[in-house]
């Protein structure tokens, strides 16, 4: 009986539903946790660019659907389980949350380290961005974000707060609608643009490999690269869960751990495969896994949530979330429009935004 209950705890404390036994099992787990994202996140990066080689698809546009879709994930399902337990305002929080995460701290951050390797490499700095992933996926996620901004402001569509009292702001269901068709609308985009893109195979894409058999070829780059994503959402888990607990072993403050472990948690693939992709120089892959991943935030897990149940809003997203939201994304397609590039300079504008508005918060928080 003992040996059939021990294999059921081990899963348990790796999911993180029962804490380690030890503070020295947490850290062992934490130390897990970054081997398997860093060896998933290589597994991932690399299937992904083979599959843009093989497909003829622009490695922005794999980004931007399949590697973003299996990198949100972990949103998607941490605000779908919050709505179910009546903790709406919390998938809101987590999903807009995770778009600031992604352009100042993440983007930020790959832009500096890009700059570093460019300075290291003598390459030349600054991470791709195309007028095309501008105008197209970035306008998708531009208009989406001052969308379920504004309709935060004028509909509360019967939605309640935890005490049982009308909500102030929030997302009805029938906005919740227009989302879904914002994001039906940019899946048709990308896969129009990924299947004019096979007859129109520049010079400037890599060739296409030449397998024996492509479709035992595809099927064994398909396992690896839903392996390398199993990996890396099983690694953030662990690596989350598990600092936490040492957190609060060394009496981190509640408020501290949520501003930061618990704010870039969620987060850790896209941070994985955008800084995996600027190391092996597939700096597009990054972009379009973040452009795609804020898109797919807003239409797809805000919109999710918002059809089980009407999203209350607190008032801090309202009126500071959302508009700094918008601000990082305005600066993000801004900043790269002339040079086609996000510089060093633009990364450092980017990750100061992001932490300025952490300091803020914390302070509104607090007050």
């Amino acid at each position: 009986m003992l040996m059939a209950v021990e294999p059921l705890e081990i899963l348990k404390i790796i999911a993180g539903l029962n804490p380690p036994a030890s503070i020295l099992i947490s850290v062992f787990l934490i130390l897990l946790g970054m081997v398997s994202i860093t060896k998933g996140g290589d597994y991932f990066t690399d299937s992904a660019v083979e599959i843009a080689r093989l497909t003829r698809i622009p490695p922005v546009i794999i980004g931007a659907t399949i590697v973003s879709m299996s990198t949100t994930f972990p949103e998607l399902m941490v605000s779908v389980t919050s709505t179910l337990s009546g903790k709406g305002d919390l998938a809101v929080g987590n999903a807009l949350g995770s778009c600031l995460c992604n352009i100042g701290l993440i983007i930020g951050s790959c832009a500096l380290l890009k700059g570093f390797l460019s300075w290291k490499r003598n390459t030349e700095s600054g991470i791709p961005v195309s007028r095309f992933t501008i105008v197209g996926p970035g306008f998708f996620m531009l208009f989406s974000g001052v969308l379920v901004w504004l309709f935060s402001l004028f509909s509360t569509g019967g939605a309640t707060t935890q005490a049982g009292v009308p909500a102030e702001y929030a997302i009805a269901r029938w906005q919740a609608g227009i989302l879904v068709c914002i994001l039906v609308a940019y899946i048709i985009f990308t896969l129009r643009v990924a299947m004019a893109s096979r007859h129109d195979f520049g010079e400037e894409q890599e060739e296409p490999p030449q397998v024996d058999n492509l479709f035992t070829y595809s099927f064994k780059l398909a396992l690896i690269f839903l392996g390398g994503a199993a990996l890396v959402v099983l690694g953030s888990k662990l690596l989350v869960t598990n600092a936490v607990q040492v957190a609060r072993y060394f009496e981190v403050s509640e408020l501290l751990i949520g501003l930061t472990i618990l704010a870039v948690g969620t987060s850790l693939p896209e941070f994985t495969i955008s800084v995996l992709s600027i190391i092996k120089g597939h700096g597009a892959l990054g972009t379009g896994n973040i452009i795609g991943a804020n898109v797919l935030n807003i239409n797809m897990v805000i919109a999710t949530c918002a059809l089980i149940h009407p999203l209350p809003i607190q008032r801090q997203t309202v009126l500071f979330d959302g508009p700094v939201v918008i601000l990082l994304m305005v600066a993000m397609l801004g900043l790269s429009w002339k040079r086609k590039a996000i510089s060093t300079a633009s990364g450092f504008v980017l990750l100061l935004i992001y932490l300025v508005y952490l300091l803020l918060a914390t302070f509104w928080f607090s007050g």
